[in-house]
C-alpha cells in the first residue's frame, strides 16, 4: 500500500533539490532543444546532450569549466557575450532571440536563444540559465498564426529571388500591416530582416563548402551585389566574407 507523504511547501520542495541535476532529466530526453548554465564568469557548468553535440564535443566533461570563447569562433562568442552580461549584470531576460549558430560540420543555422538569471537565497545573480533551438524547428509552434510557418518555408526555398513583404503577407493570408506585426511579435525580428538572415545563412555555406568568388554569391544568394553583401554581412556577422571565408578554409 502507497502512502502519501507530508505535503511540502515550495520552498521546502526546492530545498531537496539537486541542483546540479536540475533540468537534465527533462532536457537530456529533448534532442531538439539545448539547455545550459553557466555560472557569473560566463563559464558552462551543467549543459545537456544536445548542446554538448552541438559544440562538436562528444563529452559534458569537454564542455564544462569552458567559455563560449573557447568553443566557438570569435565573431559569434562575442555576441553571446554581450548577451549574456545583459543577464548576468542587469538582471535583464533575453527572449527567443534569434541568433546564428555555427555546428559541428561547420554548417550555419538560425537558433531562437532564451537566457534568464539564475538567483542566490540572498537575491545577488549568480549565474543563468538558457535554452537555444534551430528556429526553423522552434517557428513551427506558432499559436494562432500556423500561416507564418509557410512564409519560413517559402523564405528558405526563394532566398535567391527578389521576395518583397507583400508576397510573404500574400502566402500567409494576412494584410501587410497584420503580417509585419504577428511576425515581429513571435520572431522578435521583421520580415525582411528575416529574409536578409536567411540570405547571410546561405552565403556562409557557399563561403565555407563552395569556391565561387563573392560576387557570384551574392547573386546566388539574392543580394544585389557584392559590396551589399559585404555590408550586410559585416554588420550581421562582425567579419567580412572573406575573412569568413579565410577563417573557416577546410
Amino acid at each position: 500500500m502507497i502512502t502519501s507523504a507530508p505535503q511540502k511547501s515550495f520552498k521546502d520542495f526546492l530545498k531537496d533539490v539537486d541542483p546540479v541535476r536540475r533540468g537534465l532529466g527533462l532536457y537530456d530526453h529533448l534532442s531538439d532543444i539545448c539547455y545550459f548554465v553557466k555560472d557569473q564568469t560566463g563559464r558552462f557548468v551543467l549543459a545537456n546532450e544536445a548542446l554538448v553535440l552541438l559544440l562538436g564535443c562528444s563529452r559534458v566533461s569537454e564542455v564544462l569549466g569552458k567559455t563560449d570563447f573557447d568553443l566557438v569562433p570569435r565573431y559569434l562568442a562575442d555576441n553571446y557575450f554581450k548577451d549574456d552580461q545583459q543577464v548576468l549584470f542587469y538582471g535583464q531576460e533575453v527572449v527567443n532571440k534569434v541568433e546564428l549558430v555555427t555546428h559541428n560540420d561547420l554548417s550555419v543555422y538560425w537558433y531562437t536563444t532564451t537566457k534568464v538569471p539564475i538567483y542566490s537565497k540572498d537575491g545577488s545573480i549568480i549565474g543563468l540559465e538558457g535554452v537555444t533551438r534551430e528556429f526553423k524547428a522552434a517557428s513551427s509552434a506558432l499559436g494562432p498564426y500556423p500561416e507564418l510557418f509557410k512564409v519560413i518555408d517559402f523564405v528558405e526555398k526563394n532566398y535567391s529571388k527578389k521576395v518583397s513583404v507583400a508576397d510573404l503577407a500574400k502566402r500567409a493570408n494576412l494584410s501587410v500591416r497584420t503580417f509585419e506585426r504577428q511576425f515581429k511579435r513571435r520572431f522578435n525580428l521583421s520580415p525582411i530582416a528575416y529574409l536578409k538572415k536567411v540570405r547571410i545563412n546561405a552565403a556562409c555555406c557557399e563561403l565555407i563548402h563552395g569556391n565561387h568568388t563573392i560576387a557570384q554569391i551574392a547573386q546566388d544568394c539574392g543580394f544585389c551585389d557584392q559590396s551589399y553583401l559585404t555590408k550586410e554581412f559585416a554588420r550581421l556577422m562582425r567579419i567580412t566574407p572573406q575573412a569568413y571565408r579565410d577563417a573557416h578554409a577546410l
